[in-house]
């Protein structure tokens, strides 16, 4: 019978130590990958690499401004700069404006609040309809064959509201505004 026992013992021994062995491949694989380990360190000096971005998400302000009662939110990527314009007092015709560039302050949009409704003209203009994260709508219009936008209205949600291009994005950083501008929300109080 004592032998049976000491059978039993080794086999469980071994069994033991293959599961510590295997946990400990595990969390060493972990560790030099740079990810959380599952059961132990094993007293090496570790602590694991946190990303606080995903690859593909983007850090973002959140800007918010209220003009005559109406609140205008939007999330800005941090890699984009913003700066709100003075009012021209030669021509006033908006009530509120935000210049939005990336890395060339010469290549912006501006968000504009005007006094009067906005509106296009134009032969050769042709929109397009797209859909804001809050579900409403918004028209991008484009004029002749050119790919880049030249203005985005929320006729929707506020006839005084749109953003121009006024200087002349183009490419992947037209593209990128649309994305972001997709975040607006407009609350009209």
């Amino acid at each position: 019978m004592s032998k049976k026992i000491l059978k039993i013992i080794i086999i469980v021994i071994i069994a033991i130590a293959f599961i510590i062995g295997v946990m400990y491949l595990i969390d060493f694989n972990r560790m030099k990958e740079g990810k959380e380990v599952l059961f132990s360190t094993w007293d090496f000096k570790y602590a694991p690499i946190v990303n606080d971005v995903k690859s593909n998400e983007i850090i973002n302000t959140k800007y918010s401004k209220t003009v005559d009662n109406t609140k205008i939110e939007i999330n800005i990527p941090n890699e984009w700069h913003y700066e709100e314009l003075p009012i021209s007092e030669e021509s006033p015709s908006y009530k509120y404006a935000l210049k939005l560039y990336k890395n060339d302050e010469n290549k912006y949009a501006i968000l504009y609040f005007y006094n009067n409704k906005f509106g296009v003209c134009g032969t050769d203009r042709t929109e397009e309809k797209i859909t804001l994260d809050n579900g409403e709508q918004a028209t991008v219009g484009y004029y002749g064959s050119s790919n880049d936008w030249c203005d985005i209205s929320f006729y929707n949600k506020n006839e005084y509201i749109a953003v121009l291009n006024e200087g002349n994005l183009t490419g992947s950083d037209a593209n990128d505004l649309i994305k972001f501008i997709k975040t607006i929300n407009i609350i009209n109080e």
